[in-house]
């Protein structure tokens, strides 16, 4: 049996399944967030775009998470990967630094 372009996308996108286990978890997932955003972001191959992914499972998942309130651990790590789908391409920017204050 061979996997289909859709079942290899989304094993890439979530190669442990992380973010199911949690979606599926809901309001009862314990957090913290942050830990889980990491473990999530560590578990992708080093070719996987980590914003696309997390596009395509914020696309997956939509609406499985509205009845939960904002203050369960489940909608930060929802908030912190819509963060990430939204992040800008690239590395980050220095600012500031030794060299901004020598004038």
């Amino acid at each position: 049996m061979t996997a289909t372009k859709d079942e290899e996308a989304a094993q890439s996108d979530d190669p442990r399944r992380l973010i199911e286990q949690v979606v599926a978890m809901g309001a009862e997932f314990p957090g913290p967030a942050e830990d889980l955003l990491l473990s999530w972001m560590l578990s992708l191959a080093p070719e996987t775009d980590a914003r696309l992914a997390a596009r395509r499972l914020i696309s997956k998942y939509q609406g499985r998470l509205d009845e939960v309130t904002q203050d369960r651990p489940v909608a930060k790590l929802w908030r912190l990967l819509t963060e990430t789908a939204n992040a800008a391409h690239g590395p980050a920017q220095r600012r500031g630094g030794a060299s901004a204050r020598r004038r």
